[in-house]
């Protein structure tokens, strides 16, 4: 479970190449990259289909994962949004050091591509918030509980985790370009760091999740404005 966000994404943006190959594109595993907000619901789907597959034999349901209350709810997401500039504060810092360190410049790299309207739609409407649970429940409310207790450690379980999951960045979109992939890398650990800390700290996704969603919307929301 560990490394299957990044084994999928790698076989989704596989897919998408392929649809850009049949179509006679000349370069397709470079198009499929700026998709990522749509087939990112694949990568979604594979690992919740082991999320299931895993909890079933521990003899729980996948969705106590995440720890919903629902008398907590409001208080859940607001602190979800008061999340938001805290963990804009890590996604910044790490994105300019991580810039710095891998191109000796503050200035940022191109992320991803421009979208149809209809797909940079689903990517703000939809996609970010399928994203946003299964990324917290596969990282968070799956995997650093486990490695907690398997390791008895949880500083180890936090440095393996958060590692990991910064990882899975250099992989989404996997451009092959090693200077990129590294920034990827190291842009994501501050976040991630955090994000882990948070969840030991509160033990309940839902706030975590609505900030990650609300954001990662974000991402392919302001793109979409500006170009319009």
């Amino acid at each position: 479970m560990l490394f299957a966000r990044t084994a999928f994404a790698v076989v989704a943006q596989a897919v998408v190449a392929v649809i850009f190959a049949l179509r006679g594109a000349p370069t397709p595993w470079r198009d499929a990259e700026p998709w990522l907000p749509v087939y990112g619901t694949l990568i979604d789907a594979g690992c919740l289909a082991l999320l299931w597959w895993f909890t079933r034999r521990e003899g729980i349901g996948l969705f106590e994962l995440v720890g919903f209350e629902r008398a907590r709810i409001l208080r859940d997401v607001l602190l979800g949004l008061v999340l938001i500039p805290v963990s804009l504060v890590f996604i910044f810092g790490g994105t300019y050091a991580a810039a710095w360190i891998v191109y000796g410049t503050l200035k940022l790299p191109l992320l991803f591509g421009d979208l149809p309207f209809p797909a940079a739609l689903y990517g703000v409407l939809v996609w970010p918030f399928i994203w946003g649970l299964t990324e917290q429940m596969t990282y968070n409310g799956y995997l650093l509980p486990r490695f907690q207790a398997l390791a008895r450690s949880t500083s180890l379980a936090v440095a393996v985790v958060a590692f990991v999951w910064s990882l899975q960045h250099s992989f989404m979109p996997l451009t092959l370009d090693t200077e990129f992939m590294t920034f990827r890398l190291l842009a994501a650990v501050p976040n991630t760091l955090f994000q882990t800390l948070v969840y030991l700290r509160l033990r309940r996704l839902v706030p975590l999740v609505v900030a990650h969603a609300l954001m990662d919307g974000a991402t392919v929301l302001f793109p979409l404005l500006a170009r319009s």
